[in-house]
């Protein structure tokens, strides 16, 4: 578990740094994708040190809800801030690269949801 935990904390800062390269190439329209993309990670992943710790699953189904949503809400604040014509042609890129990391992010709580509950199924 704690590799899991490793490999989401390394895609949290991972995530940042890639939009801050994207904006200085003008592959994103604002730092924020940086910001946002650091924040919509970090509030995952203090949940799932908390689920760790505590080895409570509730705050993994929280986790995996804040990251579902954001995968969902992404593509219709980018249509809607910058235009179907801008977002296909310009942003696909900076879409798609966030969308992967979001998918990662998600598979991984999944592992570790499975391996909460194959514990506490163990010791039950």
């Amino acid at each position: 578990m704690k590799k899991i935990l490793l490999i989401f904390g390394i895609s949290v800062l991972l995530a940042p740094v890639l939009f801050l390269v994207y904006y200085k190439y003008n592959l994103v329209c604002l730092p924020r994708a940086s910001a946002s993309s650091f924040i919509f990670g970090l509030v995952p992943f203090i949940f799932i040190v908390l689920a760790y710790y505590k080895m409570n699953k509730t705050y993994l189904y929280f986790s995996l809800t804040v990251l579902i949503t954001e995968c969902i809400i992404t593509p219709v604040i980018m249509l809607k801030r910058l235009g179907w014509e801008k977002f296909s042609n310009e942003r696909l890129l900076a879409f798609f690269t966030f969308e992967i990391i979001e998918i990662v992010q998600i598979v991984l709580i999944l592992i570790l949801l499975e391996k909460v509950l194959r514990i506490k199924l163990q010791t039950a």
